[in-house]
């Protein structure tokens, strides 16, 4: 493990398991646009598009928020409900479901950044793979990336709307 950057997916609690995981980093103030953008373009490399209208409702308490989406109800429901998420392995995501909430917030001269898999944990793996890969991109700029990375979405603080429940409440995780 380079002692440069948080721990990878697979060197985490979560392990190689696929579960809903969340990462959380904390970078210089001064690097917080780029860190996002490079977090923004990961999530487009994972296939992932901005959902504007489901952080309309959510009222952020100190962080700033962006979500995003893969994926759609018909498709989930084809797909998850009549045992075809076997073609999933054998031909690739067809149009699995995932919903990724990416929040911000300065703590003090740091600033902390979350990615977190609210929905989705059939792609946790490639999800995991481009967020980790914008944190190596991150690092080799010469950003200062520290903080736990990769968890159980579960393990969040409850009051941030990267958790689970809390994106719930907000309307962001129908």
């Amino acid at each position: 493990m380079d002692p440069a950057r948080p721990p990878r997916a697979e060197e985490g609690p979560a392990g190689r398991w696929k579960i809903a995981r969340a990462c959380v980093v904390h970078v210089p103030q001064e690097a917080q646009d780029a860190t996002v953008a490079a977090m923004t373009e990961a999530l487009r490399r994972a296939h992932l598009r901005p959902a504007p209208e489901r952080a309309r409702t959510a009222e952020p308490a100190g962080e700033a928020l962006s979500v995003w989406q893969r994926g759609d109800a018909v498709s989930e429901a084809l797909l998850d409900n009549t045992g075809l998420s076997l073609l999933v392995t054998r031909i690739g995501p067809l149009s699995l479901k995932a919903v990724v909430v990416v929040t911000w917030r300065p703590e003090g001269e740091r600033c902390r950044v979350i990615v977190s898999m609210v929905v989705g944990s059939q792609l946790a793996d490639e999800i995991s793979r481009e967020v980790d890969a914008a944190i190596d991109a991150l690092v080799a700029d010469g950003v200062r990336v520290d903080g736990p990375g990769w968890m159980r979405v579960a393990d969040l603080p409850r009051e941030s709307l990267a958790h689970p429940k809390t994106a719930r409440e907000h309307g962001i995780r129908a």
